[in-house]
């Protein structure tokens, strides 16, 4: 390195979260967390860990992935290493991604739709693209999907994320749903305990039945795996017969 250049070593996250509701559109469902133009980013403090610096520009942001509250959030991914030398000193950035319930922000930060009309710095932009397709890959597993929905979700819940990330399930929604099932008696996916199911329902308006149709309620579930299965949550797996 030349005499008098100095490097910079910082550290950035795409913290992902997912609009659950059936009434957003499918491209503005998965949100991210945005400063002004754009994502949680700064500098590594001395004898500061890269993932921990991470983990500190996102609560500084407004949304704190320290807790195991709320869900699978507090996971990190390393999606890349940027080395850029710029004009001046060279700064190398590790970027992760992790998910979040898309609720309140406590912080300057501010949930955004990551679709094509989001505008973000030019380097910011291209990490955005890489998380997203990181994301992408690891939500065709059931652990990916369901941390982008926090801690209990429904059926319908992990086939509006497939919708938004991939464009549809591969066949039918009827043989999505019979993927689910399928899940669900592998006991990956855990049906939630009838004791805190009517507490949930009150809560959360998707948990109920739609309004003025009688219909029966979704059933609720928790992931039960432990993110290491190999589990595809579209694709049914083949039964030999006999």
């Amino acid at each position: 390195m030349a005499r008098g250049a100095q490097a910079g070593i910082a550290a950035g996250i795409a913290v992902f979260g997912f609009d659950a509701d059936p009434g957003v559109a499918p491209s503005r469902a998965l949100q991210v967390l945005t400063v002004r133009r754009g994502l949680p980013k700064g500098d590594v403090e001395p004898r500061e860990r890269f993932a921990s610096a991470a983990l500190r520009l996102a609560a500084t942001a407004g949304v704190d992935l320290s807790s195991k509250r709320g869900g699978r959030g507090d996971r990190l991914h390393l999606v890349e290493i940027d080395d850029d030398p710029g004009r001046g000193a060279r700064t190398v950035t590790a970027w992760y991604y992790a998910t979040a319930p898309a609720g309140d922000v406590s912080g300057p930060g501010a949930w955004s739709a990551a679709g094509r009309g989001l505008r973000l710095e030019a380097r910011d932009s291209a990490a955005l693209r890489q998380a997203t397709e990181r994301l992408r890959q690891d939500a065709r597993q059931v652990g990916g999907a369901a941390a982008l929905l926090g801690d209990v979700f429904t059926g319908d819940d992990l086939l509006r994320v497939h919708v938004a990330l991939h464009g549809g399930p591969e066949g039918s929604d009827r043989t999505f749903r019979r993927r689910i099932q399928e899940l669900r008696d592998s006991g990956l996916l855990r049906p939630v305990p009838d004791r805190e199911v009517a507490a949930l329902r009150a809560r959360v308006p998707r948990f109920r039945s739609p309004a003025g149709t009688g219909g029966r309620p979704p059933e609720l579930f928790r992931y039960a795996g432990t993110g290491g299965e190999n589990e595809q949550l579209v694709s049914l797996r083949a039964r030999r017969g006999g």
